[in-house]
C-alpha cells in the first residue's frame, strides 16, 4: 500500500494513510475516504480506552495473562495501543475484514515490535467472535469501534467476552439514538424514540438499554463502568456475567421507559409503564424507551480510573488534560437520574436564561443535587423535579430585574 506515513500517538509509532492525500474541498481530511481507517480526532476516545483497561485489570489481578480483542482494527492502533500501554495485556488479537487493513496491522506490529503479542485475523467481526466462543478462547476485554452503529456487533461480543469481562462500544451513529432521526433510531435499536431536548442523554441510556437486552437474550447482565458522548460519538464500557436470574433482575429493575413532556418539560424515569397524563401540565406523555433507567456509570471506578490518570506513568497521554476534565465531570454525575436543558426551559417559561453555576446554587439550597454534566454547556444533571427547577429560573429571573 502506497502514501503511507508514520505517525506517533501515545507511545507507539503507527504507519497510516497519508492524511494529506483524503482532504475534503474544505481541506479537512475525511478517514472514510482512506483505504484503511484511522481517525486522529479519536485519540482521547483511545486514550481514555488506555486508562480504563489499566483500571479493569488492576481490579482483577488474579484474572493471568488477559487477552483482548480489537474486532474492527483498521491500522490496529487499539490493540497495539492496548499491548505497548497496558502492562497487564498478555496478548492482543487485531482483527479486520480486510486485507489491506490485515497488512497493515502486520506491519505496524513489527514496527513497535510486539508482533509476538498480536494475533492477526483477516475475518468477519461476529463470525470471529463466534469462533472464538466455539473454541474456548477466554477473551477479557472486547473493543467494538465501528464506523457508525455497534449494533451488528453486540451479540456476539457479548457471547465471546468472558464472564466478568468487559466489551467498551464506540457509537458514531448519534443522530439516530438521540432522537433526531428518530425512525432510523427506532429502527437500528428496536425502540420507541422521539427528539428531545435531552438528546445525548437518551441516546446513551438507548444504547445501554439495547445492549442489556441483546445480553438478557442469552442470559447475561451487564453493569455500566463508564458511559459518555464526546463531540459526535457515544462511548460506552460495561461488564458482563452470565446468570439467567440476574437477567431477570437487571430487565426488572435497570430497563424501563423516559416519560417525557415536550409542552413543560416535565420528565421521569420509570420502570413499568403507568398513566401517561403529565402531571405538570396536564398534556399528553411520550414514552421513549425501553432504555437503561439506572446509572450510567460505576463511580469506584470512575474514581479509579481517574487516580489512575493521575499517576505519572500517563502524563504522556496527548488528551491527558481533557480526559482527567472529563472523568472529574462524570465522577459527579453518576448517581443523579435526570438532566434538563435549562436554554429549552427558559424559552418555555419566556425568562432570561440564568448562568448555569446560579440555578444549581439554588436548587442545592432547596435540598436538591445538582450538578454541571458533560453532554452540553446548557445542561444540569439533578434529582429535583421541574416545578423546582421553574421556581429557580423564575426566582433567579426576578432578582436580576
Amino acid at each position: 500500500m502506497g502514501n503511507l506515513v508514520v505517525i506517533s500517538e501515545g507511545r507507539i509509532k503507527l504507519k497510516v494513510p497519508d492524511p494529506s492525500k483524503y482532504l475534503r474541498l474544505d481541506g479537512i481530511y475525511e478517514p472514510a475516504w482512506a483505504p484503511v481507517f484511522y481517525n486522529p480526532q479519536m485519540t482521547m476516545n483511545r486514550d481514555i480506552s488506555v486508562i480504563a483497561l489499566v483500571t479493569i485489570f488492576k481490579s482483577a489481578p488474579s484474572r493471568s495473562s488477559p487477552i483482548v480483542l480489537d474486532a474492527l482494527a483498521g491500522t490496529g492502533v487499539r490493540a497495539i495501543r492496548y499491548c505497548v500501554e497496558v502492562p497487564a495485556t498478555s496478548l492482543c488479537l487485531a482483527n479486520d475484514v480486510d486485507p489491506r487493513a490485515v497488512k497493515l496491522i502486520e506491519e505496524n506490529s513489527v514496527l513497535n515490535n510486539v508482533q509476538d503479542r498480536v494475533r492477526v485475523f483477516h475475518e468477519d467481526a461476529n463470525i470471529l467472535m463466534y469462533k472464538l466462543k466455539k473454541e474456548r478462547q477466554k477473551v477479557d476485554f472486547i473493543d467494538v469501534d465501528p464506523f457508525g452503529s455497534p449494533a451488528p456487533y453486540v451479540r456476539a461480543s457479548l457471547w465471546c467476552v468472558r464472564r466478568g469481562g468487559v466489551v467498551a462500544y464506540t457509537a458514531t451513529d448519534t443522530a439516530p439514538l438521540s432522537g433526531s432521526r428518530w425512525r432510523a433510531g427506532s429502527r437500528k435499536y428496536d425502540v420507541s424514540i422521539i427528539k428531545t431536548d435531552i438528546g445525548h442523554e437518551v441516546g446513551l441510556r438507548v444504547l445501554i438499554g439495547y445492549i442489556a437486552r441483546r445480553a438478557a437474550e442469552i442470559d447475561r447482565y451487564v453493569a455500566p463502568l463508564l458511559s459518555y458522548f464526546d463531540r459526535y460519538y457515544y462511548r460506552v464500557f460495561v461488564r458482563v456475567a452470565k446468570g439467567a436470574g440476574k437477567a431477570n433482575n437487571m430487565i426488572r429493575q435497570d430497563i424501563g421507559y423516559l416519560k417525557y413532556c415536550p409542552n413543560c418539560g416535565y420528565r421521569s424515569l420509570i420502570r413499568e409503564i403507568d398513566n401517561l397524563t403529565c402531571p405538570n401540565c396536564g398534556g399528553r406523555l411520550h414514552l421513549i424507551g425501553p432504555m437503561w433507567v439506572s446509572s450510567l456509570a460505576d463511580n469506584v471506578f470512575v474514581s479509579d480510573m481517574l487516580s489512575n490518570l493521575e499517576s505519572r506513568q500517563y502524563h504522556y497521554l496527548q488528551t491527558a488534560r481533557n480526559a482527567r476534565k472529563l472523568l472529574q465531570v462524570l465522577l459527579h454525575e453518576v448517581d443523579l437520574p435526570l438532566v434538563y436543558n435549562i436554554v429549552k426551559l427558559s424559552q418555555m417559561l419566556k425568562v432570561d436564561m440564568p448562568k448555569r453555576d446560579d440555578l444549581i446554587k439554588c436548587l442545592r439550597e432547596l435540598g436538591y443535587k445538582a450538578v454541571k454534566t458533560h453532554l452540553h454547556g446548557g445542561l444540569i444533571r439533578t434529582n429535583a423535579g421541574v416545578k423546582d427547577i421553574t421556581y429557580c429560573l423564575r426566582s433567579l429571573t426576578s432578582l436580576r430585574n
